[in-house]
């Protein structure tokens, strides 16, 4: 499943923490230019799991800093 990110909440939520993109983007299990591709809009779409990875980082859920698809009925 693929969700977007909501750049503005996870970068504040990033500096609230003082870590830089590199840091954030190491401590979640992903390449050191993850979190920048992402802040800079590049990187439109990201995994669930990449999200939760970076969710946990930033102690919060992926609802807070991604919008999810909607489910089908």
């Amino acid at each position: 499943m693929q969700v977007t990110p909501n750049v503005a909440e996870i970068k504040k939520r990033r500096e609230n923490l003082g870590l830089s993109q590199h840091q954030a983007s190491l401590q979640a299990g992903l390449t050191g230019c993850t979190l920048h591709r992402i802040e800079k809009k590049k990187t439109k779409k990201i995994s669930y799991l990449g999200a939760r990875e970076i969710a946990r980082v930033l102690g919060c859920k992926v609802e807070d800093i991604c919008s999810l698809p909607e489910r089908s009925a």
